[in-house]
């Protein structure tokens, strides 16, 4: 049965003025009751309001909320995103507890102590990496994959066993990955996500009688791209995002991948078909000039004696320049 706004509120715990606000943030669209302009809140619109409710008392701010609400499939993201955000906030925390503590058993402040000796700030080095953080980087990169694999339990053991490996890989440089996702806008991360979805479904997709005509047409975009405006923000996606993790799917988390989904040994095949064409392609002559230019802006190992399938699956998703992905 449909009902006006106060009820709408009381039945969802939230004030008139929060459902206002909702509304205007375009959070929710009830309909509107063309007699006297109304609203008209179903039940459907009330359970709505009460995850509304539920996602700000979880401090997700109105622009996250919609992007979640409007793309349910992003709200790992954002999920997690704030679940790293408590870690640092807990480890700011501990730390205070643990400073306070010691002001307390140490009777730092009297006349004649000498014992006020702060300990390190945590904040000054990176958030070590944990399964919240593995998850993450798994699931952008290669979640087409594994979105709709169906768990049993040697699946769910495999999966622990593939977290633990991404976070036995505690590197600034890792770490740096998971920031820079962190960092991103919610319309950035989208499109970013959006992007990696594409690389991997568009590769695992290829027929190998398209290799050769594929590969040329990513070296052409790739050469546009070096040429165009986007070349700066081309830099700082393979710096910030791609080059960090190339060495993380290496041969151990490649072997567990493939016993968790045989759509990862299809798309293994298809990418060494691609990296093949791909990397003969960059030895013929008539590219030497576009090899010497990515060398020079990316950075030597994309010298044609030095570069791997790593960097030759990067040099797709380079090609494809969204303009706004940073």
């Amino acid at each position: 049965m449909d009902m006006l706004i106060h009820e709408a509120a009381r039945q969802a715990g939230l004030s008139k003025k929060a459902v206002q606000l909702y509304l205007s943030a375009g959070l929710l669209q009830p309909q509107v009751d063309a007699r006297n302009g109304y609203h008209q809140f179903t039940g459907e619109d009330v359970q709505r309001l009460q995850q509304i409710r539920w996602l700000r008392q979880l401090d997700f701010s109105v622009q996250e909320i919609r992007a979640m609400l409007e793309d349910p499939s992003a709200a790992q993201y954002y999920i997690l995103k704030r679940m790293t955000a408590l870690r640092e906030e807990k480890r700011r925390l501990d730390w205070r507890m643990a400073q306070l503590e010691q002001i307390l058993e140490q009777d730092c402040l009297s006349p004649n102590s000498t014992a006020l000796t702060p300990g390190p700030e945590p904040w000054h080095t990176p958030l070590p990496l944990d399964e919240t953080d593995a998850y993450l980087i798994v699931s952008c990169f290669l979640g087409s994959l594994v979105q709709n694999v169906e768990l049993n339990e040697y699946r769910r053991f495999l999966w622990q066993r593939l977290l633990k490996v991404v976070v036995a890989h505690q590197t600034p440089e890792l770490a740096g990955l998971r920031d820079y996702i962190y960092s991103l806008t919610p319309e950035h991360a989208g499109q970013l996500f959006a992007l990696c979805r594409r690389v991997v479904s568009e590769i695992a997709a290829l027929p190998p009688q398209k290799v050769e005509e594929f590969s040329g047409r990513v070296l052409e975009h790739l050469d546009h791209n070096l040429s165009s405006s986007a070349a700066g923000r081309l830099k700082r996606r393979y710096e910030c995002f791609l080059r960090p993790s190339i060495r993380l799917f290496d041969a151990e988390t490649c072997d567990i991948l493939r016993e968790f989904t045989p759509l990862f040994s299809e798309y293994q095949d298809r990418l060494q078909a691609y990296c093949d064409a791909m990397l003969h392609r960059l030895q013929l002559p008539e590219n030497a000039a576009l090899c010497a230019r990515l060398a020079a802006f990316f950075g030597p190992e994309f010298s044609p004696d030095q570069i791997g399938s790593g960097q030759l699956t990067a040099l797709y998703s380079l090609s494809l320049e969204s303009g706004k992905v940073n």
